[in-house]
C-alpha cells in the first residue's frame, strides 16, 4: 500500500476545518500522510491542527508566517514523502472512499493522474457537478485530458487541481518537487494544474462525485480585491504561453483564452462597481484582443455575449 501525502494550506478556517480533517482521517484508504500548512492562522485554526497531530500520528503539522496558499502549498510539498500527492482546500471536505478510489483506479490503469467528479457544496445542500458529455472510460490521453480541463462549460466534473491523484514523478522536474508560483496571489492553481497536465502520459477519471468545494463568500476565488483578481488573469495568459511553447494544440489554447477572456469580464464589472477606471480600461483592452475567441465559443450562449459586448464598450460616469 503506498503513501498518499495530502497537502492542506490552512488559514482562518476554525468554523470548518474540523469538517475538513475529520474527512481526512476517516479515509478508507489508511495509509495517508496528512500534510497540513498553518499559514500564520489567528483565530484557532492552529490550535485545531495540532489538536489532530496529538491524535492521529498520520497529522504532519508545519507552522509557518503567512504568505499566501501558495507559499503553504510549496511548504507542504517540500515536506511531503508520499508516492502519491493529492491536495485539499481547508474548509472543503471529501467522502470516506475518495482516496481508496483513487488510488484504486492510478494502480489498475497503470496512469499518472486519477481523477473524480465533485460537488459544489452550500451549507444546506450539495450540486453535483456533471459532464454534459461522455469521459472516456479507460485510459485518457494528455490530449484528451486537455479538452476535459478546458472545455470547461462541457466537462465540469474535471476542472480543479484538488479532485485528482497525482504520482510524484509528474510532479516532479529535474530530480525536484514542482512548486507554486508564489508571486501570483490569486490562480497559482491554474499554472499548477497546467504544469501537471503537460507532465501526465495518461489519466483516468472516476464517474463519481467525491470532493465537497464549499461556496463560501470569504474564500479567495470570490475576492473582490482588484489586484489579485488581475493576478488571476495573468495566471491564464502564463498557462497560454506555456502551451503554445509545448505545441498544444490551437483548440485547447482557443478554450483557455475564452476562460482568460471570462475572468477578465467579470473583473471588469467589479472595476465597474469600485469605479476603477484603470483596470476597466485594462480588462476591455484584453476583452478586444480575445473577443473572437469568447463569442465564437459561446454562439449558443447569446447571454453571454451580449453582457460581454456590454462591459467591453462600458464607460466610467
Amino acid at each position: 500500500m503506498k503513501k498518499v501525502s495530502i497537502i492542506i494550506p490552512v488559514y482562518n478556517t476554525r468554523d470548518y476545518l474540523r469538517r475538513c480533517l475529520d474527512s481526512v482521517r476517516n479515509q478508507t484508504y489508511t495509509n495517508l500522510e496528512i500534510v497540513c500548512v498553518d499559514d500564520g492562522s489567528t483565530d484557532g485554526s492552529e490550535k485545531i491542527v495540532d489538536e489532530y497531530a496529538g491524535m492521529d500520528s498520520r497529522f504532519v503539522v508545519i507552522h509557518k508566517e503567512n504568505g499566501g496558499e501558495s507559499s503553504a502549498r510549496n511548504t507542504g510539498l517540500k515536506a511531503c514523502t508520499g508516492e502519491y500527492i493529492g491536495f485539499m482546500d481547508c474548509d472543503d471536505w471529501i467522502e470516506p472512499d475518495m482516496y481508496q478510489i483513487l488510488v484504486e483506479y492510478l494502480e489498475k490503469y497503470e496512469v499518472d493522474m486519477s481523477a473524480t467528479g465533485w460537488y459544489k457544496s452550500y451549507d444546506d445542500r450539495d450540486i453535483a457537478m456533471v459532464n454534459n458529455k461522455h469521459v472516456d472510460t479507460g485510459i485518457i490521453d494528455r490530449d484528451k485530458l486537455m479538452k476535459y480541463i478546458y472545455v470547461r462549460d462541457v466537462y465540469q466534473g474535471f476542472a480543479y487541481m484538488w479532485d485528482k491523484l497525482y504520482r510524484r514523478e509528474i510532479l516532479t522536474v529535474n530530480n525536484e518537487i514542482m512548486l507554486f508560483d508564489e508571486k501570483i496571489r490569486l490562480g497559482g492553481d491554474v499554472i499548477y494544474l497546467a504544469r501537471a497536465a503537460l507532465n501526465t502520459k495518461s489519466a483516468v477519471y472516476v464517474e463519481e462525485n467525491k470532493y465537497h468545494y464549499y461556496q463560501r463568500n470569504a474564500s479567495g476565488c470570490h475576492t473582490i480585491n482588484l489586484d489579485k483578481r488581475m493576478d488571476w488573469i495573468k495566471s491564464y495568459f502564463i498557462v497560454i504561453d506555456m502551451f503554445e511553447k509545448n505545441n498544444i494544440s490551437e483548440e485547447i489554447i482557443s478554450y483557455v483564452k475564452r476562460f482568460l477572456a471570462y475572468h477578465t469580464s467579470n473583473v471588469a464589472e467589479l472595476a465597474c462597481e469600485q469605479e476603477d477606471s484603470g483596470i476597466l480600461n485594462q480588462c476591455q483592452d484584453i476583452m478586444r484582443r480575445y473577443e473572437h475567441e469568447y463569442i465564437s465559443l459561446n454562439k449558443e450562449y447569446p447571454e453571454r455575449i451580449k453582457r460581454y459586448k456590454e462591459l467591453e464598450m462600458k464607460e466610467m460616469v
